[in-house]
């Protein structure tokens, strides 16, 4: 049975070193807003701030030494809440370890102690600790995310993906191709015909008559709703 950690992980192995960058900061942040009930206000701050300057390092506008700057306020309130806030922000220094860690350290501006990160160390560890505090599925969010600023969907995913719905899932996401598709097409008979009998065609069928007629991100659209139907 295909799962979406299953996928997440297959996905997140075929990324290319600076997408796996921006993602590990992308999945830090997330994790920041979604507990942010647990952190203090100036916790919050910080964690942005040390977030928001290791991104600014890619396009030029911080500095390394503003990173570590950033970097030693955000280990000074780390430690000063609790043990769950602790490993909230804990996120946020692998996400920036993934990111800068050798650059600091050839500057001397880091020990270097954090070794073989990678996006799916942080993904992992940001899914624990998301579930400690809303028992959501974070893998759930970092997959949708993911697709959503891929360059291209892999159209394997979509047919494996496919190919583990049972048929009564089947119907609901059959009708619900559907009424997309004539939320932009409300003339397209055949998708009326789909409605009316979400039983009668593939799945599949359906999804890539979908794709035929809207085109675009179409694809990518079905894709994260079945992502997101999956079962647990």
């Amino acid at each position: 049975m295909i799962t979406v950690s299953n996928v997440l992980e297959q996905q997140l192995r075929s990324v290319d070193p600076m997408r796996g960058k921006m993602l590990s900061l992308a999945f830090a942040e997330h994790v920041v807003r979604v507990c942010a009930g647990e952190l203090t206000p100036e916790q919050q701050d910080l964690a942005r701030i040390y977030l928001g300057t290791a991104k600014a390092l890619f396009t030029g506008e911080a500095s390394m030494t503003a990173l570590a700057d950033a970097g030693a306020a955000h280990a000074k309130v780390r430690v000063a809440g609790s043990r769950l806030a602790e490993e909230i922000l804990w996120v946020a220094v692998l996400a920036v370890s993934v990111c800068w860690q050798r650059d600091l350290v050839r500057e001397g501006l880091s020990r270097g102690e954090l070794k073989n990160l990678t996006v799916r160390t942080v993904a992992a560890e940001a899914q624990t600790v998301v579930r400690r505090y809303t028992g959501g599925r974070e893998a759930v969010w970092q997959l949708t995310h993911l697709l959503e600023t891929a360059d291209r969907v892999d159209p394997q995913v979509m047919i494996n993906l496919l190919d583990e719905v049972d048929a009564v899932r089947a119907a609901g996401l059959a009708a619900e191709f559907a009424r997309h598709v004539l939320l932009a097409h409300p003339d397209a008979r055949y998708f009326r015909a789909v409605l009316d009998d979400p039983d009668r065609l593939p799945l599949a069928v359906v999804a890539r008559q979908a794709q035929h007629v809207v085109g675009g991100t179409e694809a990518r659209w079905q894709l994260i709703r079945l992502v997101e139907t999956m079962p647990r």
